[in-house]
């Protein structure tokens, strides 16, 4: 009777212990499900704010994300811009003066400019050179070293040193125009590729040298501002030009840097972003915008 009294006595407290512990895991299974419907509740609100800027955008394949270059650069960094665009022109203008002059002083084939095209004309002669040329003394020696400090002295008065000046006037002369403009009519010659950058940078520091002895002196020479205003020209060739044209004109350069980005990649991207995951695709197009306003 003892026994059957204390083993109903221990069956009944096992039961209690067992409601008890059921009733626990009811309310943590609650609370874990109210938790888990809070967080997703939580970020489907974030996801939403994450695509309010897409909502716009829903039928577009891809969305430019623009970067106004103008905002970036200093004033320096929009002058030397403007006049390489400017330069651009100038080589242009120099190679149709060129085409009109006799071969004695270019040295071009002007039949076989015609006979062949230009991109082959162009790829064959960048594959050849550079080659030691047979241009006259006064155009290996004298032209090309001016037309360096011309580049160097543009960039000096630009606001850049004396290194990054001379690292422009070497990009002009060997990249755009030896390597360029000029790689369409002839081999790259190892002369010019030498002597324009290196003695340039030498006569364009001198020549910037000599403005600021101008400028102490108020633009006047002898009394004449006239004569003044005809040596700084002298002096910066190319810089007055573009001073003068872009005056004349008012041109509003603004240039853009875009990425494209393709749409269903941009809303991945935002929900890793959310989810504080990290970004697994990747596919972009650019492009580069340029308006001119007069």
């Amino acid at each position: 009777m003892k026994f059957f009294l204390f083993s109903l006595i221990l069956s009944t407290l096992i039961y209690a212990s067992s409601v008890k512990n059921k009733g626990s895991y009811d309310y943590l299974e609650y609370s874990n499900s109210l938790s888990q419907d809070f967080y997703s509740y939580e970020m489907q609100e974030l996801l939403k704010m994450k695509y309010i800027p897409l909502d716009s955008n829903l039928n577009s394949d891809y969305i430019a994300n623009d970067i106004n270059i103008n905002e970036k650069l200093s004033k320096e960094q929009k002058n030397i811009l403007e006049d390489t665009a400017y330069i651009q022109l100038a080589m242009v203008t120099a190679i149709g003066v060129l085409l009109i002059m006799p071969e004695s002083v270019t040295n071009w084939d002007k039949d076989e400019l015609v006979d062949e095209p230009l991109t082959t004309k162009w790829k064959d002669n960048v594959s050849a050179g550079p080659i030691i040329d047979e241009d006259e003394f006064a155009i290996n020696y004298l032209g090309h070293p001016i037309s360096g400090a011309v580049y160097y002295a543009m960039a000096r008065n630009d606001g850049l040193n004396p290194f990054e000046s001379f690292i422009f006037s070497t990009l002009m002369s060997s990249f755009f125009w030896e390597y360029g403009y000029e790689a369409f009519a002839e081999i790259p010659s190892m002369q010019d590729l030498v002597s324009t950058p290196i003695v340039g940078a030498f006569m364009g520091e001198y020549m910037h040298y000599l403005e600021g002895v101008l400028d102490k002196n108020g633009g006047v020479i002898w009394n004449s501002s006239s004569l003044g205003s005809f040596s700084y020209f002298l002096l910066d060739p190319m810089g007055s030009a573009t001073n003068g044209i872009s005056g004349f004109l008012n041109l509003d350069v603004t240039m853009k840097f875009n990425t494209y980005q393709e749409f269903s990649y941009k809303n991945q991207t935002a929900y890793n972003i959310a989810l504080n995951k990290p970004s697994q695709f990747s596919s972009y197009n650019y492009g580069v915008e340029l308006n001119i306003k007069f």
